[in-house]
């Protein structure tokens, strides 16, 4: 039930709404009135009781009572309403049969008002009222009484009273409730959002994760995390509720944003109706069809890493503290999950990075090798392979000493990088042996570059180099054979050269 009407869906089995809740409440009632007017009738009691009918009376409240309580579970909410309605006419039979409209029974009455005025809210309240002052305008019609208008007024007008004053007990209660509710929900959607985050281990999963918490617990209609762009001249969406909006960007020079100005400022910006704010962008205000929106700024010990947008379409007027507080807490996890997420990619490259030159390790270059020879298989296309080695390596780490050697590698892989193409790949293969993988290259164009390449090593030193071109069948393990075997052959016949095999 609402606080005004009775609702379609029902509440939470342990909720004050839930039907079965009221349906117990109600045979309570029924309960304890047929024992107070059993009571009465043991006890002395006036006259002018009708004993014979008011026990039939009593007996009829408590089998309203005992059939409600065993059907609790299977009264659906309209019966609820008739339960009420019934009370009141058993009420209003025992305060006639007393033949005394003003006597105790119509406390009766109290009671009805302030169960109806609880559970089904004001609207429901104020009819059931009106049942109660019909029935008992009834009975005073066909019970003399000195004061009936007046006694009406007080019997009814304190039912009336008491039921208001419960009602506004009753908002009161079940507004706390729901923010309760809604602020545990938050935190434990925080608290799932912290969980998916420790499982991810990349930017893009946790940049997802966040914004659809964020949408949750806002209530929201998207969400998106902007970063700083890699040239540093703005902020980019790199995660958004909606996929398209990735790769959105707001440039710190340029037309005014709320993202750039909650970046730049630190501080959580909200505008009620960004629609022709010019501290909004107008143009990301039309795109999305939001009307208020949030901008939160993420940070990381006081300096800003990003920015969470959240926009809804509909006007809030003020944001409400619990939202801004989760949002807030949200904005922390991002943090941390953009920290980790750059830590785990930085070991990831650690791992597949030779420390020495920056160049890829032998373990990724074996990765490297496999996927560009399926390429090469896929759109057929030639891949020439070259295996690498500074001449007399060890003569001179042994000369100049292991710092010099280590400044020789640095070097040579340096000058030998800047001389490729983007998609040639280079690795330090071990110690000064170098691989190296030229897809879409033919084997007098592979010759050329590495003649090149051995001109280009620095500190007067000298290269051997051996290069094949893949057959388009062999597997990594003899292709990479091939090479080496080229590379020995230069070796054998005076190094300072390049052999293909």
């Amino acid at each position: 039930m609402g606080t005004e009407a009775p609702a379609s869906a029902l509440p939470d089995r342990g909720s004050l709404d839930h039907p079965r809740f009221m349906a117990l409440a109600i045979g309570a009632l029924f309960f304890a009135g047929a024992t107070i007017g059993a009571v009465s009738l043991i006890l002395p009691h006036p006259g002018s009781f009708d004993d014979a009918e008011l026990w039939t009376n009593v007996a009829l409240a408590y089998a309203s009572s005992l059939l409600v309580l065993a059907l609790a579970d299977r009264l659906p909410p309209w019966t609820v309403q008739v339960v009420v309605g019934l009370g009141t006419l058993v009420a209003t039979r025992a305060v006639y049969l007393s033949h005394e409209p003003t006597g105790f029974y119509t406390f009766f009455y109290i009671w009805i008002g302030v169960y109806s005025f609880f559970f089904f809210g004001r609207i429901w309240g104020v009819i059931h009222l009106l049942l109660i002052g019909a029935c008992f305008a009834w009975v005073l019609t066909r019970v003399p009484h000195s004061s009936p208008v007046a006694y009406w007024l007080m019997t009814v007008g304190t039912a009336a009273i008491t039921g208001l004053f419960v009602d506004v007990l009753a908002r009161r209660v079940r507004s706390h409730a729901a923010a309760a509710e809604a602020r545990a929900q938050a935190l434990a959607s925080v608290g799932v959002v912290a969980h998916e985050l420790a499982r991810s281990a990349t930017k893009d999963g946790a940049g997802e994760s966040i914004c659809r918490a964020v949408v949750e617990v806002a209530d929201a209609a998207g969400a998106m995390l902007f970063e700083p762009t890699s040239d540093s001249r703005g902020l980019e969406a790199t995660a958004a509720t909606e996929r398209e909006l990735t790769g959105s960007r707001m440039l710190f020079v340029g037309p005014a944003s709320g993202v750039v100005s909650a970046f730049t400022s630190r501080l959580p910006f909200f505008v009620s109706d960004a629609r022709g704010v010019q501290s909004v962008s107008q143009e990301l205000v039309e795109r999305l069809g939001a009307i208020s929106a949030l901008f939160n700024p993420v940070l990381r010990e006081g300096v800003p890493i990003g920015v969470i947008a959240v926009w809804w379409r509909r006007r809030i007027d003020s944001l409400d503290e619990e939202v801004a507080q989760v949002v807030g807490l949200l904005a922390a996890e991002a943090s941390l999950a953009i920290e980790r997420a750059e830590l785990t990619e930085r070991l990831e490259r650690a791992a597949r990075t030779d420390d020495l030159t920056g160049l890829l390790n032998r373990r990724a270059w074996d990765e490297a090798l496999v996927r560009e020879m399926a390429r090469a298989r896929r759109v057929e296309t030639t891949l020439c392979v070259a295996m690498l080695d500074i001449d007399r390596f060890k003569e001179y780490n042994d000369r100049s000493g292991h710092q010099a050697g280590d400044r020789l590698l640095k070097e040579a892989a340096a000058e030998w990088q800047g001389r490729l193409r983007e998609t040639d790949l280079l690795s330090r293969y071990g110690g000064d042996e170098f691989a190296l993988a030229l897809p879409d290259c033919e084997q007098t164009e592979a010759l050329d570059l590495l003649e090149r390449l051995r001109q280009a090593t620095p500190e007067q030193q000298r290269t051997s180099a051996g290069v094949v071109a893949w057959d388009g069948a062999e597997d990594p393990t003899e292709l990479l054979a091939r090479a080496d075997r080229a590379l020995y052959s230069a070796k054998q016949t005076g190094r300072d050269r390049v052999i293909r095999a």
